[in-house]
């Protein structure tokens, strides 16, 4: 089947062997999670031209803009080296089995923020599928909103959420707790910046 690339074209497919051999071309890979309008990975990929930046997301639509803007001249703020993948958290593509050195989620919202409130089975199978043998894993939630049903997470509750799908997936947490410092990305700059809301950041290694 492969995997379905977002480019400021539309829907292309990358078969298994193309996909490796851009990884190939870099010496690790981030993969964001929920990553909406893909300005954190793209804002990655422009400071570490030697990494690749994975941003995978349901919005079609969204993903065409980043791409468009991805694909602009490196000067005009593109960066070659970030790529989009149109695939939910729940059915990630096989292809990006093992890809993620460093697997971020942040400020996620309805499915995927469920999931990991509810310290989900689904988190654990998700993490076994996209992290590499050393990954790094960094999630941040907004502490002042959750769906409906939840009760709005703090620290501890994460933690305890967490514990059992990270410890499955092999993951150690090493920090979770609130953080001042959200990470820059556009959901960040409404939600957060200057707006006193609180944010928790959780760490955990493999």
């Amino acid at each position: 089947m492969g995997v379905e690339i977002i480019t400021r074209r539309g829907a292309e497919q990358m078969d298994a062997t193309a996909f490796r051999a851009v990884r190939a071309q870099y010496s690790s890979t981030l993969v964001d999670l929920g990553t909406g309008d893909g300005a954190w990975p793209r804002r990655f990929a422009r400071e570490h031209p030697q990494l690749l930046a994975v941003g995978i997301d349901a919005d079609r639509g969204s993903l065409r803009e980043a791409a468009r803007m991805a694909e602009r001249k490196p000067a005009r703020g593109g960066a070659p080296n970030a790529l989009f993948v149109a695939a939910t958290a729940e059915s990630l593509p096989d292809e990006l089995s093992g890809a993620a050195d460093w697997l971020t989620i942040y400020f996620p919202w309805s499915a995927l923020l469920a999931l990991l409130l509810r310290g989900d089975p689904q988190v654990s199978e998700m993490l076994m599928h996209t992290a590499a043998a050393r990954a790094r894993l960094s999630i941040v939630l907004n502490a002042e909103a959750a769906p409906e049903g939840f009760d709005l997470p703090t620290p501890e509750s994460l933690r305890r959420s967490l514990a059992d799908p990270l410890d499955a997936a092999g993951f150690r947490i090493t920090s979770c707790d609130w953080t001042s410092q959200p990470p820059p990305t556009t959901w960040s700059g409404r939600l957060v910046k200057g707006s006193g809301r609180q944010t928790i950041g959780l760490d955990a290694l493999r």
